[in-house]
C-alpha cells in the first residue's frame, strides 16, 4: 500500500525546493496569483448582522410586514441577486479552473508564469469548468427532487393538521440527501486532487481522467486513500489555525485577497504535491515530477 507518511515528507521537500531553494520573492508573487486564481471555486459567505434597534422579533415582524406590503419588489430583487450571485459563481469557476492547471504547471516545473500557461490550458481547463458545471446541475437537480419529495410527503399532514408529524418525512428523506450530497463532495475533492493532475498528464478530458482514476488508480488503493483524506482533514485544520494565527499577527492584511494567497502559499504547494505524491507512488507513469 503507498505510504501517506512518506507523501507528508516528499510534500514538505517538494514545498522547500520550490519556494525555499532558493527563495525568490517575485516568484512567490506569480505562483500566488495562480493559486489565489484556483481558490476562486471556493464560494461565498455570507452573515447577516443583527439589527441594532428593538428586539429580533419586533424587527423579524416588522420585516414580514414590509416584505408583504412590497412582494412584488422583493421577488424582482431576490431574482436579481440570485442572477448576480450565478453569474458571478459561473465567472470565478470559470477562473478558478484555468488556475488549478496554471498552478500545478508552475509546481512540477517549478516555475513561475502566468500568460503562457493562461493560453496554453484554455482548452483543459474550460473542459473542466464545463464539466464541475455540469456536476453543479445534477446536484441541484436531486436537491429539487428531494425537497419535491418533501412537499408531497408533508402536504397530507399539514392539511390534517398533524405538523408535529412532520419531522417523520424530513428525517426519511435527510439521511440520503446527507449521503448522496457527501458524495457529491467527495466526488469533487477526488477531482480536483487526481482528476486534474491525470488530465494534465495524460491529456485527456475530465470525464477521461476520473476513468481512468477507477480503472487504474482506485483499485487495490482504496485505504490509502481514505488514510489520505483523514491525514489531510488533520493538516488542513492544522494549517487553518496556523493562518489565522498569521492573519492575526499581521493585523488582518493577511487575509486580504491575493495578499492572503501569497502569504500561505506553501500551505497550498504542500497540499498540491501531497496528492502528487500519492498518485506517483501508486503508478511511476503518473509521477509528474520524473514526467517534466
Amino acid at each position: 500500500m503507498p505510504s501517506v507518511t512518506r507523501s507528508v515528507s516528499a510534500a514538505f521537500d517538494h514545498t522547500g525546493r520550490i519556494l525555499f531553494r532558493p527563495f525568490d520573492v517575485g516568484k512567490w508573487f506569480v505562483m500566488g496569483f495562480c493559486a489565489f486564481l484556483a481558490g476562486l471555486g471556493g464560494g461565498f459567505s455570507f452573515r447577516f448582522p443583527s439589527s441594532p434597534f428593538g428586539s429580533e422579533h419586533e424587527t423579524f415582524n416588522e420585516s414580514l410586514l414590509w416584505v408583504h406590503q412590497h412582494l412584488v419588489l422583493v421577488i424582482i430583487l431576490a431574482v436579481l441577486a440570485l442572477l448576480l450571485i450565478a453569474v458571478i459563481g459561473t465567472l470565478f469557476a470559470w477562473l478558478a479552473a484555468r488556475g488549478e492547471f496554471m498552478f500545478l504547471d508552475g509546481i512540477v516545473h517549478n516555475r513561475a508564469q502566468v500568460s503562457e500557461p493562461w493560453h496554453r490550458f484554455r482548452t483543459p481547463a474550460n473542459q473542466l469548468f464545463l464539466y464541475r458545471i455540469a456536476v453543479a446541475v445534477a446536484m441541484l437537480l436531486f436537491l429539487m427532487v428531494m425537497v419535491l419529495i418533501g412537499v408531497v410527503l408533508a402536504f397530507p399532514l399539514i392539511r390534517q393538521g398533524s405538523e408535529a408529524q412532520l419531522w417523520k418525512p424530513l428525517l426519511f428523506l435527510a439521511l440520503p440527501t446527507v449521503l448522496v450530497m457527501i458524495g457529491f463532495g467527495l466526488f469533487l475533492m477526488v477531482l480536483a486532487d487526481f482528476g486534474v493532475p491525470l488530465m494534465y498528464q495524460a491529456q485527456v478530458r475530465p470525464s477521461e481522467a476520473m476513468a481512468i482514476f477507477r480503472a487504474e488508480v482506485l483499485p487495490g488503493h482504496a485505504g490509502a486513500f481514505v488514510l489520505f483524506y483523514l491525514l489531510k482533514l488533520g493538516l488542513a485544520i492544522g494549517a487553518g489555525i496556523l493562518i489565522l494565527f498569521a492573519g492575526c499577527l499581521t493585523c488582518c492584511i493577511g487575509f486580504l485577497p491575493y495578499l492572503s494567497s501569497v502569504l500561505t502559499l506553501p500551505v497550498a504547494v504542500f497540499f498540491r504535491c501531497y496528492a502528487l505524491d500519492l498518485l506517483a507512488q501508486i503508478d511511476g507513469k503518473w509521477d509528474l515530477f520524473q514526467a517534466k
